[in-house]
């Protein structure tokens, strides 16, 4: 489609507008633009197609022959436009079709169907494509609506949207604790068998503890790990078996410690805080990211945790 053709179309708009109107004044004024360039518009139509499409006088116009034939085929196309600018309203608007969210291993499981839930279940014509990676990815080139995420933003070339915050929790199981008991001061845990993540993949955030107290300086170590594990579930799921107690998530492991099934130590000692984001592309959000972006902010704005 080449410049003129598209020029045309503006001319053939404001053409379309004068034959419906019946004056160029009123065409002129639902359009905002003055009579006069109404009135040049035409003649440039005219020119360009070397054929009178208006007959003038000074109280009204009439079309011409070829100008009914003319606005005919004109009115097909500009409701060929309006349609296409419908159907990507109805895109935008529409809470269908497929979302796309990547995520971290650990938040992919309990934390992104608690959050994400509701959504589904209101809306039946949208889907969910989860990509659940610790590894960096890339949105475009993965066609990623929302990536989510813990801890710092690490591009900043992206939209950045806060959800909420999460902590982490030092953790044991029952049957653990029986065993060993349950330590009650920072200085009792060196005494205790630990499990972590490599500090590759961990980049030391679960591998180093920092306690803070009301009443006493906070408490900072690095434990020993006897177990060592490049995947947070496998190191949960190790941990819940009994072999040693392990600093995790909260948000990863809230349901064990609803039923259970993990015991959280040192309820009197605090762990700070850290952001969970998430990434967009871009500003120019359809309307179901804008409700996913909003459930997930209802979930990670509300959590205890």
């Amino acid at each position: 489609m080449n410049s003129q053709l598209l020029n045309r179309l503006k001319l053939m708009g404001v053409f379309c507008h004068v034959v419906e109107a019946g004056s160029m004044r009123e065409a002129a004024a639902k359009l905002g633009i003055s009579p006069p360039a109404v009135s040049q518009f035409i003649n440039q139509l005219e020119s360009e197609l070397d054929v009178t499409l208006l007959y003038r006088s000074t109280r009204r116009i009439n079309v011409s022959e070829a100008g009914e034939k003319f606005y005919l085929q004109s009115k097909k196309m500009l409701a060929a436009a309006e349609q296409a600018e419908e159907v990507i309203h109805q895109s935008r608007s529409a809470i269908s079709g497929e979302l796309r969210i990547a995520l971290p291993v650990g938040l992919a499981a309990k934390p992104a169907a608690r959050a994400l839930a509701p959504l589904f279940k209101e809306h039946k014509e949208l889907k969910l494509s989860l990509i659940a990676s610790d590894e960096t990815v890339d949105l475009i080139d993965e066609r990623i609506d929302i990536v989510i995420d813990c801890g710092e933003a690490k591009d900043s070339s992206y939209i950045y949207h806060q959800l909420g915050k999460a902590t982490k929790v030092i953790c044991a199981s029952p049957k653990y604790l029986q065993q060993h008991g349950n330590p009650v001061t920072p200085r009792e845990l060196g005494d205790h068998t630990w499990l972590g993540l490599g500090e590759i993949e961990a980049k030391g955030v679960l591998n180093q503890v920092v306690l803070h107290h009301a009443k006493s300086a906070p408490a900072s170590f690095k434990p020993a790990l006897r177990y060592v594990f490049n995947d947070l579930n496998a190191l949960i799921s190790h941990v819940q078996e009994g072999l040693g107690i392990a600093q995790l998530p909260t948000l990863e492991i809230q349901h064990l410690l609803d039923n259970g099934e993990l015991v959280p130590l040192l309820p009197d000692w605090q762990i700070e805080k850290h952001s969970v984001y998430a990434l967009t592309r871009d500003k120019k959000y359809t309307y179901k990211m804008q409700a996913a972006l909003a459930a997930l902010k209802h979930y990670f704005g509300n959590i205890e945790s």
